[in-house]
């Protein structure tokens, strides 16, 4: 036989469980069945009440864990790593900058000889 069990403070539903005789149920629990079609039940005493469906207990459950990710704050070290980190971002972007001003210029200076290699030959 079906039973369902409830915890002890709040009187929500717990679990469903099998039992064998039902005039001899384990504490905090029911053979009374709660609505299928909801979450979130608590026994009264005689009958589940309140609970919402599914998706709503769903949304609310979504909704709470976004709330408590949003309040966690980094600690001061993982702050200062990730200032570290975009310190080394722009660092990196620095280099690249630089890089690409040396090769610029390394064209320029290839040009140059050129001209005068092309002027020297002239001149013979």
């Amino acid at each position: 036989m079906k039973a369902f069990m409830y915890d002890q403070h709040y009187r929500y539903l717990l679990a469903e469980i099998e039992v064998v005789d039902a005039n001899n149920l384990p504490p905090y629990t029911t053979t009374v069945a709660p609505d299928p079609t909801k979450s979130y039940q608590k026994f009264n005493g005689t009958e589940w009440i309140g609970g919402m469906d599914d998706a709503t207990f769903q949304q609310q459950v979504a909704a709470s864990i976004a709330q408590q990710q949003a309040n966690i704050k980094p600690s001061e070290g993982q702050q200062l790593l990730m200032v570290q980190q975009a310190n080394i971002t722009q660092l990196q972007k620095t280099v690249m900058a630089q890089q690409a001003n040396l090769t610029q210029m390394q064209k320029m200076i290839m040009k140059q000889q050129a001209t005068i290699t092309d002027l020297k030959k002239g001149n013979n």
